[in-house]
């Protein structure tokens, strides 16, 4: 248990006259809790899932938390967990109250009784507020997952150190990847090698499915995205893109880099384009600069390379790219309509992308530590190699 960082928490539950706070598996669990080696939120029966009622996923299990942390204002934190997850995690220095799976809102029932203002996570939302008013329906019930994401955003050194690590593991793995991409490997090849290196080095997991998103220069299909098939050979002429990360000790990277399977002079000039740009951008970041302006920055960039009509937008909202740390997307997005600034010690991945339509796809996604001065990107991968 991190008695830090709970401390922290209930400052801003004070403020807010908040009584107690409910976590389910997921990131601000792991947060609290100090305790990296159980990657909660990876478990895909409990995470993020709502009640049909709720307007969301209908699975059974995915509205049921086995673990659920409580913190109360005026008391000491205390687990709630499953019997079977009691021997792994009794270890942690935080009160354990086991039961079984079924049992777990009458555990909880009694630490409830007499609050007025409980907040809850996200994660398991509709659980966790069921337990809630089972316990008394006259309880006030608020979104509580910001308490958490607010003291996430600025990281503590130990938790540069692991990112740092994760972004460095990831590029010796880029490294093993680049030597495979030979004529005749398929995608879903490469997607297993991106797996096994993770598997065969110590990585708790991947972050997510590794994208590899292939675009064979003039060939039909190649107007848009996503139409090369995952168990097609790779030939000659063929721009690949790359997004893809992994957990390490908790923590997560996110990463991407682009390669070409031959030579094609355009193609080149437009990946050292976006990487210039990017440059660019990290040269100009520093503490105070707002979080929205990394899509403006970029595009001034590539319009003055004539392919600023090539950087690629999710929909309207100019997303370049999102911070990162036990979650592999946590908020604030570095999108065109948010709020805020740069602020020392945050982590972002920043995210630019070209599509070309019929040329190429190609991607640039770095790992970015926000120091004092400025920033530093932890992922350093060769930006001169292209053409394979």
């Amino acid at each position: 248990m991190n008695t830090e960082r709970i401390n922290k928490l209930k400052v801003m539950m004070e403020k807010d006259g908040v009584d107690a706070v409910l976590y389910a598996t997921g990131g601000n669990m792991q947060y609290f809790l100090g305790d990296g080696s159980y990657y909660w939120h990876r478990l895909s029966e409990t995470n993020y899932g709502l009640s049909a009622a709720d307007g969301g996923t209908d699975g059974y299990f995915l509205n049921k938390p086995d673990c659920i942390l409580y913190i109360p204002l005026n008391d000491e934190p205390v687990l709630f967990l499953t019997y079977d997850k009691l021997d792994s995690m009794r270890y942690l220095s935080i009160k354990g109250i086991p039961s079984y799976f079924a049992m777990l809102g009458n555990r909880i029932k009694p630490y409830l009784k007499g609050k007025k203002r409980i907040a809850i996570g996200e994660s398991c939302a509709g659980a966790l507020k069921k337990h809630v008013l089972n316990a008394d329906n006259t309880i006030e019930v608020i979104p509580g997952e910001i308490y958490g994401e607010r003291l996430r955003m600025i990281k503590d050194s130990g938790e540069i150190a692991k990112l740092r690590a994760a972004a460095e593991f990831t590029d010796r793995a880029m490294g093993i990847v680049a030597k495979a991409l030979k004529p005749g490997i398929t995608p879903a090849e490469v997607r297993e090698l991106i797996a096994a290196i993770g598997l065969s080095s110590g990585a708790q997991s991947i972050s997510f499915s590794a994208a590899v998103i292939c675009v064979q220069s003039g060939k039909p299909g190649s107007e848009e995205l996503f139409n090369y098939p995952e168990d097609r050979p790779i030939e000659e002429g063929t721009a690949i893109g790359f997004d893809y990360g992994y957990v390490l000790d908790g923590y997560c990277s996110d990463y991407g880099r682009s390669f070409y399977v031959g030579k094609n002079e355009q193609a080149k000039d437009a990946y050292e384009a976006l990487h210039e740009a990017q440059l660019y951008l990290l040269d100009k970041i520093k503490p105070g600069e707002p979080l929205n302006y990394c899509y403006d920055v970029l595009y001034e960039k590539l319009e003055k390379r004539g392919l600023g009509k090539y950087l690629r937008r999710a929909e309207d909202h100019l997303i370049m790219g999102h911070q990162i740390g036990i979650d592999i997307h946590e908020r604030p997005w570095l999108r065109a309509d948010v709020e805020g600034v740069f602020l020392p010690n945050m982590v972002v991945c920043i995210e630019p992308k070209i599509m070309w339509p019929g040329l190429c796809y190609l991607r640039c996604e770095d790992m970015v530590l926000i120091t004092e001065t400025g920033c530093e990107s932890l992922t350093k991968f060769d930006r001169n190699l292209f053409e394979l």
